[in-house]
């Protein structure tokens, strides 16, 4: 009954969402029409994001370094349109691994419940950054979860992972933990890798990952993207353009995800996360040189 009710939540919050995307975007004065090298940038962009999603990569990162390298959104656009990229094919993901891998409910729900309020209150502040603040919160959170990462690939002797649920202390702290992974996912930082990380460093089976992270990722995401549509954050016809071709990433995937070695997907994480690093440290401080030559009033 309560995987039935998690299934509701999701495809109810899904829903609320993509209608709102779409009253939002009738709403809207029509943009210029797009060239087929645009739109082909961008579902390049969403085939390949979701893939890596899928896989447990994650799009986040996927999505922010093809943006850098196609020039397809600013970056202060960018944590809106991960977001809201992320609704649909999220909760396909979601609405999948819940269903075939068996994860202890008390510690979903108490996991999934902390992401929430962390994408609420993380919409709401982020909403008020400048795109250098919001490049520095970027920075300073892909350092950590790259220093994670690197930690967990050099990791030579650790305890071993087989738990598979959390209780007591550790329950709260898994709370506490997914609030800020949460809240970080408003600055366009990838929801997948901070779950892994957090439940890498409490021991918990690799398997449980999935259908922690999609769940979590399904119910917060959608909150997230309903702040920024308040706020008029979001470019929604690319944003949408980009998860409908998402979706396809997440067909072609779902049958060959159970059979790969999660110790490559963690590799290829690495190094994306180091791209986007290095990238938007040249990008802000390039940004931080021409600022200070600009005369002052």
């Amino acid at each position: 009954m309560t995987i039935q009710l998690i299934i509701f939540s999701i495809v109810c919050l899904s829903l609320i969402c993509i209608i709102t995307m779409f009253r939002k975007l009738s709403s809207q004065q029509k943009s210029g029409k797009r060239s087929f090298q645009e739109n082909f940038k961008l579902a390049f962009t969403g085939i390949f994001a979701f893939i890596a999603d899928t896989l447990g990569v994650g799009s986040f990162p996927v999505i922010i370094a093809l943006s850098k390298i196609f020039g397809t959104f600013e970056d202060n656009e960018l944590p809106a349109v991960t977001n809201g990229a992320q609704v649909i094919p999220g909760a396909l993901e979601a609405l999948f691994f819940i269903q075939v891998i068996h994860v202890d409910l008390t510690t979903l729900l108490t996991l999934v419940a902390g992401t929430c309020i962390g994408g609420i209150l993380g919409g709401n502040i982020i909403t008020r950054l400048s795109k250098q603040k919001i490049r520095l919160a970027m920075i300073i959170c892909f350092t950590g979860i790259v220093t994670l990462l690197i930690y967990k690939q050099c990791a030579i002797a650790t305890p071993s992972h087989d738990i598979t649920a959390l209780h007591s202390w550790k329950l709260y702290l898994g709370f506490i933990a997914m609030i800020v992974c949460g809240s970080l996912t408003s600055v366009g930082i990838g929801l997948f890798a901070m779950v892994q990380a957090v439940l890498f460093l409490m021991h918990l089976s690799p398997a449980v990952a999935f259908p922690i992270m999609t769940v979590a990722g399904a119910m917060q995401q959608p909150l997230t993207t309903l702040v920024f549509l308040k706020q008029d954050k979001i470019p929604l016809k690319k944003t949408l353009y980009l998860s409908l071709f998402g979706c396809l990433g997440v067909f072609l995937t779902l049958p060959i995800v159970t059979h790969l070695q999660q110790k490559w997907l963690h590799l290829l994480l690495l190094v994306i996360m180091i791209y986007n690093v290095v990238s938007i440290t040249t990008t802000y401080f390039q940004n931080k040189k021409l600022l200070h030559a600009l005369p002052t009033a």
